[in-house]
């Protein structure tokens, strides 16, 4: 037997501080993106007093009543709900997701004037989305919805909720860039979105196990998620609004609805109430946002929906707010945006972005149009917002952030025929660093972030997982990399792999996403559009995405689906280990979407030795347990048994001689060693 003394303190501390020195280097990398799912726990917070505007509401409810055709079903299962919600303060705030009326019907005047607002659900309901497989159908059931109650007199809708977002995977990539961020052709436009649902788990440290669990031990929302299906239409542990494309607010709903809860233990079941019980009071705890799907079907009965509001009352008085999605809108733009809106009178980019500017775990707010350029930073503890300056318009400027230093605060480069600059937030404020330009030239020709109106690919990106983003350049012409070193980017012997680029000839969405597939804790190349498809592995900072995995013409057998097609969002996004579609050509698959498992992508790929922190990443467990590592190589070599000892050593049984022995002619050499804290 032997002994080896092992500085466990050391050892953790070491791992622990490497970790939180390096960060998340592409903590910002969303930015660029449009994914409806990129949340999760640990994503810094928009908490209720950065926008509620009330002093002592510590969490907002939205009562949202889909799929109403007829005002009367509608009034008559609403009124008993709205007598109890003007007990609280006189109004009547619930928010009806509507599928076609007439807009002059007399109740919705008398409704609007109660406090509730009209929102949008699609015309004809299609389930899924793209039913039919006709792109243009699917967006003239929006529009036209959207069209409609704009016009009901008084009515400003502003917020949308996808048929059966609760049961099947109709959200998609696809809708939101390509159909929501866009405007009717009357100009009509909607700002929030409230589809994708938030699945609160025992995985959260911050939360009482009571709420999370249920006496039988199992998640107390997870039990919700139909097992007849495939259903990835989640987050979790992320109760608050967030950004989706720049332009679309979205308010995820919280598990279960009342059709997923009928789905699991039939309808008007009082369980169902208790558990959203339950779920208020973590979204209390986390002071988030509650937003409730449900229907006047016979699935949840309206005296329950009258006890929920009886609980939140009496227990929370004053904490919880009940609000329209409208009164949400007009509260965000008013409290957090300072005035400002997401989306301009013409629907388009405002300029407004929300990012950890300070990385303190709290999102603050930036904005820059052509009226107001300003940074809104947040004080968790003085719970106020303070007011500083903002250097440029980011409205078709082409302007990138990330992480450079290693402090893990925002930086921040624009270069364009108009406008070139750096600049990083420091101490509360933007500092200008001209130097952060400096080398940025492919074949002598300035690196610009946009010309000519168009998308030039360059992004930051974390790479070597060292919490400093690399700069990349993409399009059509241009193919580099570089990495700030000593107060110049200097460029590195490799490129995005050959054929693949981030944007096209007219700077749209080429089709390429950066993707962990094989969990190394490195970003793969995953590259799809209508002519060509590839994954590419990374290997190092010397090599780049070195090991091509697959690569093919449209057409050819084992083909990916196109991840942009003609520069268009097609619909995809990663969630659970799997690559997923949804788009017009998915609606008669299983589930209704296409997929993709990492483990079928690397079928062919002969597992490599991962490091100990890749190691760790990579293992999944069930919600509410944590893996650490607490030994590695060299300290323990094929280890095959271990536990703890009651005098607190580590004991280990090493057989390193299997099976041939240490000289491969039968020398043994298999060992019980123990290690300890020093």
């Amino acid at each position: 037997m032997s002994t080896h003394r092992w500085a466990t303190g050391l050892v953790l501390a070491f791992l622990a501080s490497s970790t939180a020195g390096a960060g998340d280097g592409n903590r910002l990398a969303y930015l660029d993106e449009s994914d409806p799912y990129y949340v999760s726990r640990t994503f810094p917070r928009l908490i209720t007093p950065q926008w509620v505007g009330d002093d002592g509401v510590e969490a907002v409810v939205v009562l949202a009543i889909d799929d109403m055709r007829d005002p009367e079903k509608y009034e008559k299962f609403l009124r008993p709900v709205l007598q109890r919600l003007k007990r609280i303060d006189g109004r009547a705030p619930v928010s009806i997701m509507t599928n076609q009326v007439d807009p002059h019907h007399p109740r919705l005047q008398t409704w609007l004037k109660e406090g509730l607002s009209l929102e949008t659900h699609t015309i004809d309901h299609p389930c899924p989305f793209f039913k039919g497989g006709d792109f243009a159908k699917a967006r003239s059931t929006y529009e036209r919805c959207v069209d409609l109650m704009c016009e009901v007199p008084n009515g400003r809708p502003v917020a949308f909720r996808m048929p059966c977002c609760d049961s099947l995977n109709t959200p998609s990539p696809r809708f939101y860039a390509e159909i929501f961020n866009r405007t009717t052709a009357k100009g009509n436009f909607l700002t929030i979105d409230s589809s994708v649902f938030n699945v609160l788990t025992s995985d959260d440290p911050e939360l009482p196990r009571e709420l999370v669990m249920d006496q039988d031990g199992q998640d107390r929302f997870r039990k919700y998620l139909p097992r007849d299906r495939t259903f990835v239409n989640t987050i979790e542990n992320y109760p608050y609004p967030y950004v989706l494309g720049r332009l679309c607010w979205e308010f995820p709903c919280v598990m279960p609805s009342d059709w997923v809860a009928q789905h699991r233990h039939q309808p008007n079941n009082p369980i169902t109430v208790r558990d959203w019980k339950a779920a208020l009071d973590i979204t209390v705890l986390k002071r988030g946002v509650f937003c409730l799907v449900f229907h006047p079907h016979g699935w949840i009965g309206k005296e329950q929906i009258v006890d929920f509001i009886d609980y939140a009352d009496t227990k929370y008085g004053k904490k919880v707010k009940f609000l329209t999605f409208r009164e949400a809108q007009d509260r965000l733009d008013k409290y957090l945006l300072g005035g400002q809106t997401l989306r301009a009178a013409d629907g388009g980019d405002n300029g407004v972005r929300l990012l950890d500017l300070d990385n303190d775990g709290y999102l603050d707010v930036v904005i820059g149009n052509e009226k107001v350029k300003q940074t809104r930073r947040w004080s968790p503890k003085s719970r106020t917002w303070t007011i500083g300056d903002f250097p440029l318009s980011l409205v078709n400027s082409g302007a990138r952030f990330g992480v450079i230093r290693a402090d893990g605060s925002a930086s921040l480069l624009v270069q364009n025929e108009s406008v070139a600059g750096a600049w990083h937030f420091t101490e509360g404020k933007w500092v200008e660093d001209k130097a952060l330009l400096a080398g940025l030239e492919v074949e002598g020709r300035k690196i610009f972030t946009r010309e000519k109106g168009q998308d030039r690919g360059v992004r930051l990106r974390d790479l070597e997982g060292d919490g400093c983003c690399e700069l990349i350049v993409s399009n059509d012409r241009e193919q580099a990399i570089f990495r700030w070193e000593k107060n110049i980017w200097k460029k590195l012997p490799f490129t995005l792999p050959e054929g693949t680029a981030l944007v096209n000839a007219a700077g749209q969405d080429n089709g390429l996403r950066f993707v962990d597939i094989d969990e190394d804790g490195h970003d793969d190349v995953l590259f799809s559009n209508e002519d060509r498809f590839s994954l590419h592995l990374f290997s190092s900072m010397q090599a780049g995405w070195s090991h091509r995995v697959l690569s093919g013409k449209r057409g050819d057998p084992g083909e990916l689906p196109p991840l942009a097609l003609r520069g268009t969002n097609n619909g995809a996004w990663s969630h659970s280990r799997h690559i997923w579609w949804s788009n017009e050509r998915t609606p008669l698959l299983p589930d209704h979407v296409e997929r993709r498992s990492f483990n079928a992508l690397l079928a062919n790929v002969t597992p490599q030795a991962k490091s100990p922190q890749a190691s760790l990443r990579s293992i999944r467990t069930r919600p509410g347990f944590q893996v650490e590592l607490m030994a590695s190589e060299p300290l323990v070599q094929s280890p095959i048994a271990f536990a703890w000892g009651p005098d607190g050593k580590f004991w280990v049984v090493e057989m390193g001689d299997y099976p041939l022995g240490l000289d491969n002619k039968g020398k043994p050499g298999g060992r019980i060693k123990y290690l300890e804290d020093t």
